[in-house]
C-alpha cells in the first residue's frame, strides 16, 4: 500500500513537471501570449477573451489561462471573463500589455499578380478567405499537449509581425515565422492535432491547417506536397509534407503561423 502511494505521488510530481516544462513562454506584446493563473481548483474554468474561447491548461495543479494577444492591440490594461462550471456568476482576470514596434521589411515579387490579383482572382481569394477564417476559429475542449517541435529544419527568420511591403506597396504585418530550407525538406506536425483545411490557395500556396485542442490551430503554408488528408489524425513529428515555393514567395521556405482564440501570435513562443 505504502509502494503503492509513494508511486501515485512520483507520478503526480512527474506529471507536474512535464506540464511545467510544456507551457509556452508569456510575451505581453501584440501578437504575444498572456499567461494568467486563475484561482480556483475546484471546477471546470470557461473563460473568454474578446469573446473567444481561451486555451486552458494545467500547471502544478493549478489552472492556466493561455491568451493569444492580437497584433492589433493597443498598450494598456485588458481581461479574461468567465465561470466555473456550471455557475452564472462572472469572474474578470486582468492584464497589462505593452507596445511593441516590430521592423519593416520590403520585399520585391516578380510576379505582379501576386500583389495585384487579376479581377477575375477576386473571387477565389475571397472564398479562400473564409476557408481559413474558419480554420483559424476552430474550437473544442480536447486536452492539448503544448511541447512543440519546429516543423522543419533550416533557417529560422523571426519575422513574425514585422511590417511587410511588397513591390513598394504597404500590406499586413507578417503572420507567421518563416523557416528557410531547400524545397522537398520535411515538414513535420509540432504535435498531435487533426487536419482541418488544406489545399492550393492564391496567396499561400499548397497549405494544411492543424488543430490541436482549444483553439490550438498551426497553419503551414508554400508546400511542394501535401502528404495527408482532410480529417486524418497526426501524431507529433508525423511527415506532413514538404518544403516548397508555391503562391506569394521569392524561394522555397516553410511559412508556419500558430493561433490561439482566433488571433496569430509569434510561434517562437511554443518553442522551448
Amino acid at each position: 500500500m505504502r509502494f503503492i502511494l509513494l508511486l501515485s505521488s512520483f507520478l503526480s510530481l512527474l506529471l507536474q513537471a512535464t506540464t511545467s516544462l510544456a507551457l509556452p513562454q508569456q510575451s505581453l506584446v501584440p501578437g504575444g501570449i498572456a499567461m494568467i493563473n486563475l484561482n480556483r481548483v475546484d471546477k471546470t474554468p470557461q473563460f473568454n477573451f474578446r469573446g473567444k474561447p481561451v486555451l486552458i491548461n494545467q500547471q502544478n495543479g493549478r489552472y492556466v489561462a493561455i491568451v493569444g494577444l492580437p497584433l492589433s492591440l493597443k498598450a494598456g490594461e485588458y481581461f479574461i471573463e468567465g465561470h466555473w462550471g456550471n455557475e452564472t456568476a462572472l469572474e474578470k482576470n486582468f492584464f497589462n500589455i505593452e507596445n511593441k514596434e516590430y521592423s519593416t521589411q520590403h520585399i520585391t515579387i516578380k510576379d505582379k499578380r501576386k500583389v495585384n490579383p487579376y479581377a477575375k482572382d477576386m473571387d477565389r481569394i475571397l472564398r479562400e478567405k473564409k476557408r481559413k477564417e474558419k480554420a483559424r476559429n476552430t474550437y473544442d475542449k480536447a486536452v492539448v499537449d503544448l511541447s512543440f517541435l519546429q516543423p522543419a529544419t533550416g533557417i529560422t527568420t523571426g519575422s513574425f509581425g514585422r511590417r511587410r511591403v511588397f513591390n513598394g506597396q504597404a500590406r499586413r504585418p507578417h503572420s507567421g515565422m518563416d523557416i528557410a530550407a531547400d524545397k522537398g525538406v520535411p515538414v513535420i506536425a509540432p504535435a498531435d492535432g487533426t487536419v482541418i483545411e488544406l489545399g492550393d490557395f492564391f496567396f499561400s500556396g499548397n497549405l494544411i491547417y492543424i488543430h490541436h485542442g482549444q483553439g490550438l490551430v498551426t497553419l503551414f503554408a508554400h508546400l511542394s506536397k501535401i502528404n495527408v488528408n482532410i480529417g486524418e489524425r497526426v501524431s507529433k513529428g508525423q511527415v506532413i509534407g514538404e518544403v516548397g515555393a508555391t503562391g506569394r514567395v521569392t524561394g522555397p521556405h516553410l511559412h508556419w503561423s500558430l493561433g490561439l482564440n482566433g488571433t496569430w501570435v509569434d510561434p517562437v513562443l511554443f518553442l522551448n
